[in-house]
């Protein structure tokens, strides 16, 4: 019997990777189990990503059994408490099973308790890890391959998500020098296809938990993209039009920003910060037809919720998982993935 775990640095689609990985092996005859022993924020159930593993992968437990028991918040005290009862739960959910894919936190590399959790659960119940990144080509990951090495002989690998198909060869060539130099394997580097992403503007404000102000009738519209309200007024409408069918996420008293995006191709803004639009901002919203979401976090709270939106949904239907194991079938390394777990392709 074996553990998976799969942890991310930050939103990277670990929750469609558990899908992915979870619905090969059942085509292989394998029987497995799953559990998410961490809550992304105290108080908050992760229900809905779990009622959708335990439909892909015909689990029979119910959700309480397999949802998270701790969050993040909770672990910052000590970690006894959690690997107590994450052996107890794991010794239930792995009988009669040849793997257990266990979701980890997001957060590994950048937040202490994160990167403590990772390894806990690693050591509490003897699991393999992989740790999942969003593609960004800017970005130093000298850090993130710094604190897997950490992980040890329990590390089986990353994996890179989300690369935009123009920037595929160059960014395995990358990320492939930075991580082997860590003594690291790139188990995947995945491409970004945008109609896995997509999402409708009433899934995006049911998984914010908020209510739409106007346009209610374009609810069903699909989200593809995420941007953020632009820094100047000259470059608003021009930045804005760089993306179609996007959500633009702008803070609640930035007007201007919010005028910009409604002359693009925009299916929804989320006004951030609970503060209400102005009645020209709604008026023009009613003429173009566009969803108005307003919620109170701030703007990289929301993003966080968006994206998890996007990973959420991106298996949710059946097609777009099959799509999604078709894209894993060519671009992950599932021999290295067998090898290490003692499995037999």
């Amino acid at each position: 019997m074996a553990a998976l775990c799969i942890a991310s640095v930050g939103v990277a689609g670990k929750t469609a990777l558990c899908a992915g990985i979870g619905k090969k092996l059942l085509g292989q005859g394998k029987k497995v189990g799953f559990m998410m022993p961490v809550a992304a924020e105290a108080g908050k159930s992760d229900y809905k990503d779990v009622e959708s593993i335990k439909e892909v992968l015909n689990l029979k437990e119910p959700v309480e059994q397999l949802c998270p028991t701790f969050s993040k918040h909770d672990l910052g005290s000590g970690l006894a408490d959690f690997e107590q009862k994450l052996k107890q739960e794991y010794s239930m959910l792995s009988k009669d099973r040849d793997v257990v894919l266990i979701e980890g936190p997001s957060g590994f590399g950048l937040e202490k308790v994160a990167t403590q959790t990772v390894s806990a659960i690693a050591e509490s119940v003897d699991a393999k890890v992989i740790i999942m990144l969003r593609y960004a080509p800017l970005e130093d990951q000298s850090a993130v391959a710094e604190a897997a090495k950490k992980l040890g002989q329990r590390l089986l690998g990353v994996v890179v998500n989300f690369v935009p198909e123009s920037r595929m060869e160059l960014a395995t060539e990358a990320e492939k020098v930075v991580f082997d130099k860590a003594g690291i394997t790139v188990l995947g580097v995945i491409p970004e296809v945008r109609s896995l992403l997509g999402v409708s503007v009433k899934e995006l404000a049911d998984s914010l938990g908020v209510q739409i102000l106007t346009g209610e009738d374009k609810v069903d519209g699909i989200v593809e993209n995420i941007m953020l309200g632009a820094m100047s007024l000259d470059s608003g409408i021009s930045y804005f039009s760089r993306k179609a069918n996007k959500a633009a996420v702008i803070r609640g008293e930035r007007a201007d920003m919010q005028l910009a995006a409604l002359e693009t191709s925009t299916r929804c803004l989320v006004l951030t910060g609970g503060v209400k639009p102005l009645s020209a901002i709604v008026n023009q919203a009613k003429d173009k037809r566009v969803p108005i979401i307003l919620v109170k976090k701030d703007v990289s709270g929301v993003i966080a919720d968006i994206e998890q939106a996007l990973a959420q949904y991106s298996f949710s239907k059946p097609q777009k998982l099959q799509k999604f194991e078709n894209i894993l079938n060519q671009f992950f390394d599932f021999k290295a993935l067998y090898h290490q777990l003692g499995l037999q392709a």
